[in-house]
């Protein structure tokens, strides 16, 4: 394990080092300006959508990891050819929702009256940024079944196909059209990305034989359509709860949205970036653990040997302690001097440092909390609970919701990194206290 651990986590950081360069063109074109503000803002309606449900340890990818192995092979075919249509048919309807729905939407988030030209960058950009939407559950599903047989280079390697197509795109389409060309580019990206998963997916298809037509057995023995309906039934079960919970998630970054709404030009876009710098190393870690660990643990949890992946989640949280806590240091002591050796140029200015900076600082903060809580959220998805993650993350969001409201008068920007951390502690310990009742009733 620890070999793959150590090829997923190589392949991560060169994707999350490309993202990293991805930011650093932005803000060298744009900085925090309308610009970026409304490339962000468009994002969360769209882009964060593919990231947060097609990502590798997503809603979609964990119900298949703890669906498909325990499926009969001859099964795994039409398994996987019905739950992409249905998947895939819900991500649609989101989109039309979106798209018929985005000027009555923004006016939450934007003054139009105050703020036309911001109002109708972000209305362009969302236009734009739709076919992420719509490609949000197949790549999530060929990751999955990439990744339980063992193919970790392509699911890997994608997300930083998104990113050097919005760098190539920024610095190609800047003068042309402007903060267009962000969307542009990250459209392009997530296709690119998306049509990456599919040589090495028929190719498990033909050798696994799991299209049904490879062996005898298959020939003379249709699969039965009640056990299929069962399997597709478990599968939504896990599914749907982990949709909610994680849609939670999402509702919980439209919370801090609308509250920069009387905020400084700039704020969202020194959220966005902040955010995106934490989540590098953090990325990296949780895909080199989710990857090769989770499929295992879901078979752990079929064979009932809760004592082994009791061993394994409290082995690799010890691990994880030992790996956070210098880099949590270094981002509290030197968090400006980080930010204005990683952004300062061009249209980042001293300004847009101090902004970044300072959210930084609190976020370093719930970093642990943060990694903890992720783990016990698909710990939970691995033994087919997804409902305890989702009542978590209500709670969550209206803790967050709250808290928001009286500091964020108070404190301003900072107040939003300040309350995420809050919510990311109280989240982990209420699922640590549960995951133990879970293992010891086990």
């Amino acid at each position: 394990m620890l070999r793959v651990a150590s090829l997923i986590a190589g392949l991560t950081l060169v994707s999350k080092l490309l993202g990293l360069m991805r930011d650093l063109v932005i803000a060298h074109y744009f900085g925090t300006s309308t610009y970026s503000d409304a490339f962000n803002l468009a994002y969360l309606f769209t882009g964060n959508i593919f990231i947060i449900f097609a990502c590798v340890g997503g809603p979609i990818y964990s119900a298949v990891v703890a669906s498909l192995p325990k499926i009969e092979r001859k099964l795994q075919g039409n398994f996987l050819k019905k739950i992409l249509v249905s998947t895939s048919l819900i991500f649609i309807v989101v989109a039309a929702l979106i798209y018929l729905t985005k000027n009555f939407i923004l006016k939450a988030f934007i003054d139009q009256s105050l703020k036309p030209e911001y109002f109708d960058l972000t209305l362009r950009n969302i236009d734009v940024l739709l076919a992420l939407i719509l490609i949000t559950a197949p790549n999530a599903i060929l990751a999955a079944v990439l990744n339980i047989y063992k193919k970790y280079f392509a699911s890997s390697l994608s997300p930083a196909i998104t990113n050097i197509a919005l760098i190539i795109s920024v610095m190609t389409f800047n003068t042309g059209f402007g903060g267009l060309s962000l969307a542009l580019g990250s459209s392009v990206g997530g296709i690119f990305a998306t049509m990456l998963f599919f040589p090495s997916f028929l190719r498990i298809i033909n050798r696994k034989n799991l299209n049904n037509t490879s062996s005898i057995e298959s020939n003379l023995e249709k699969p039965s359509s009640e056990k299929l309906k069962i399997e597709i039934k478990s599968y939504n079960h896990i599914l749907i709860p982990a949709l909610m919970s994680t849609g939670f998630a999402q509702l919980m970054v439209f919370v801090d949205s609308f509250f920069c709404r009387g905020l400084e030009e700039g704020s969202w876009t020194a959220v966005t970036l902040a955010n995106r710098l934490i989540q590098m190393p953090l990325g990296i870690l949780i895909t080199s653990i989710v990857v090769p660990l989770f499929p295992k643990i879901s078979l752990l949890v079929k064979q009932a040997n809760f004592k082994e992946i009791n061993s394994r989640i409290f082995r690799l949280g010890r691990n994880l302690l030992f790996i956070c806590i210098p880099g949590v240091l270094i981002g509290l002591i030197f968090h400006e001097d980080l930010i204005r050796l990683v952004f300062e140029r061009g249209a980042f200015d001293a300004r847009s440092t101090e902004m970044v900076s300072s959210l930084f600082f609190y976020l370093c903060l719930g970093i642990i909390p943060y990694l903890f809580k992720e783990l016990l959220v698909r710990t939970f998805y691995s033994f087919g609970d997804s409902r305890t993650p989702f009542m978590i993350m209500g709670l969550a969001i209206i803790i967050k919701a709250s808290l928001n409201y009286f500091l964020v008068p108070i404190y301003g920007l900072n107040a939003l990194a300040m309350t995420m951390v809050c919510m990311n502690i109280v989240s982990f310990l209420i699922l640590l206290s549960l995951f133990l009742r879970k293992s010891i009733k086990q």
